[in-house]
């Protein structure tokens, strides 16, 4: 059986955001998560609130691939594999819309983690996203 291993961590988020003909914007939010190491699988769990909702993330974390799940005042699904582009999903008010993600760049160290991506919808680039992680035990 494999063994679970839980902590509170400090958890830093920085993302920027790139989509065409608009000025980029840049968010840093700095929040309370939890790390859960199952068998040698880490996950990082933590709560934002966005326009006004509480969103939950869900980040299963590895070297080659990524998966950001979020549920709440979001819902969405983004896989990450460098070289190959992944299926995802983003609900709406009116419905499912079917993301591509074209990962650029992925990086996960202990501590620290960061993607880059083209967000693709209807087969054009949406955006370009750089998302980085970055979290520390709690005391």
């Amino acid at each position: 059986m494999s063994q679970l291993i839980k902590k509170t961590v400090n958890v830093r988020l920085l993302s920027t955001i790139r989509h065409p003909n608009v000025a980029e914007e840049k968010f840093d939010v700095q929040t309370v998560g939890e790390l859960t190491i199952k068998g040698a699988q880490p996950y990082l769990v933590y709560e934002e609130i966005q326009n006004e909702k509480a969103v939950k993330t869900t980040v299963k974390l590895h070297k080659e691939s990524a998966l950001i799940m979020r549920s709440g005042g979001v819902k969405m699904r983004l896989p990450f594999q460098i070289g190959e582009l992944q299926n995802g999903s983003y609900d709406t008010e009116y419905g499912t819309l079917m993301i591509i993600t074209n990962t650029k760049k992925l990086d996960f160290t202990n501590g620290h983690f960061q993607v880059e991506y083209e967000l693709l919808v209807n087969e054009e680039v949406a955006g370009t996203y750089t998302l980085e992680l970055i979290y520390t035990e709690a005391n």
